[in-house]
């Protein structure tokens, strides 16, 4: 579920809406006055646990603040999963903005929003390393998004604080993958509403857009699309807040679907803006832009298709259509 009527989901709408101004999502001014807002109401510490700092907030609500904010461009998501994987680590939060990477601790790594962040928390094999990134050496990443993306080289430098855990592969995959799909689905929403307020607004041959049927078609074919999205990012984050163990599948399946929706819905989107849509100065591209990139973050649709593929081959039958039929791998 994804509670975007909850205190905290409130809390971030209310800061997205004092903060979040033009100038800002368009990259003309740096986001110092959203991040101080966001560290002034301790939501970068919301899903971490009371003892370990944190809010102890439930994910549902997380998930809320999540939509409520996207799509501003700052590291939050990545700050609380940064903070959740110093948390199963036992390790100290990080206090201010906060990035991941996943990979051995002997190579280069992509890092979402690297130029922005102080922290970067490295999962390798079990290990959850605590870096600096002013000791990291990096590079900045050509991506699709207009967000900070960048490469790192984690082999000539010593994290600042480290322990080596059970945590598993697949368990730092649910997370990550989990966030982001709510990301994705609150992209996709909100590239849907803006959609239909331009061809509400706009009018060809004497009648507003949306009353032509080719336009009503392709925005019903879009609003398909969210509402998958929606649901499968609602359903990994149930399976997440139940248990962390056994949310790889859903997160996996999200990621899917969610990736798949992205083609069908941004190219209806595109069409009923028709030039606009393709123009800098409008808002469509601050949705289109980051969804285009997240759908090739860890891998894209097809890489994670087969990795679900591979996974449930190896179920015996009776374990296959219970998972199928309950969620309950």
């Amino acid at each position: 579920m994804i509670d975007i009527e909850s205190l905290i989901a409130q809390s971030a709408a209310k800061i997205h809406e004092r903060n979040g101004g033009r100038a800002l999502l368009h990259g003309e001014i740096a986001p110092n006055s959203y991040w101080d807002a966001i560290i002034e109401n301790g939501l970068h510490l919301a899903w971490a646990s009371e003892e370990s700092g944190g809010f102890g907030a439930d994910l549902s609500e997380v998930a809320g603040a999540i939509w409520n904010m996207t799509p501003a461009p700052l590291p939050f998501v990545e700050t609380l999963i940064a903070n959740k994987l110093l948390e199963l680590g036992g390790l100290e939060l990080a206090e201010g903005r906060a990035s991941f990477a996943i990979g051995a601790a002997d190579g280069t790594h992509i890092i979402p929003f690297a130029q922005q962040v102080d922290d970067v928390v490295l999962f390798s094999e079990g290990q959850i390393a605590h870096y600096k990134s002013s000791d990291l050496s990096g590079t900045a990443l050509d991506s699709l998004s207009p967000d900070t993306d960048g490469v790192a080289d984690f082999s000539k430098t010593n994290p600042i604080n480290s322990a080596q855990t059970n945590i598993s592969r697949p368990m730092i995959e649910a997370i990550i993958l989990t966030l982001r799909s709510v990301q994705m689905a609150a992209a996709l929403d909100g590239a849907l509403s803006l959609s239909i307020d331009h061809v509400s607004a706009r009018e060809q041959f004497g009648r507003p857009l949306s009353k032509f049927q080719a336009i009503q078609h392709q925005l019903a074919v879009a609003a398909s699309q969210v509402a998958a999205a929606n649901m499968a990012a609602s359903q990994a984050c149930a399976a997440l807040s139940n248990n962390i163990e056994s949310a790889w599948h859903e997160a996996v399946i999200a990621k899917v679907q969610i990736s798949d929706s992205i083609e069908g819905a941004t190219a209806a989107f595109q069409q009923v803006h028709g030039a606009i849509g393709y123009t800098m100065e409008y808002d469509l591209h601050l949705h289109t832009r980051r969804l285009w990139a997240w759908r090739e973050a860890l891998g894209n649709e097809h890489i994670w298709a087969q990795k679900l593929g591979d996974d449930l081959a190896q179920k015996d039958s009776d374990n296959l259509w219970r998972g199928v039929t309950t969620g309950a791998w």
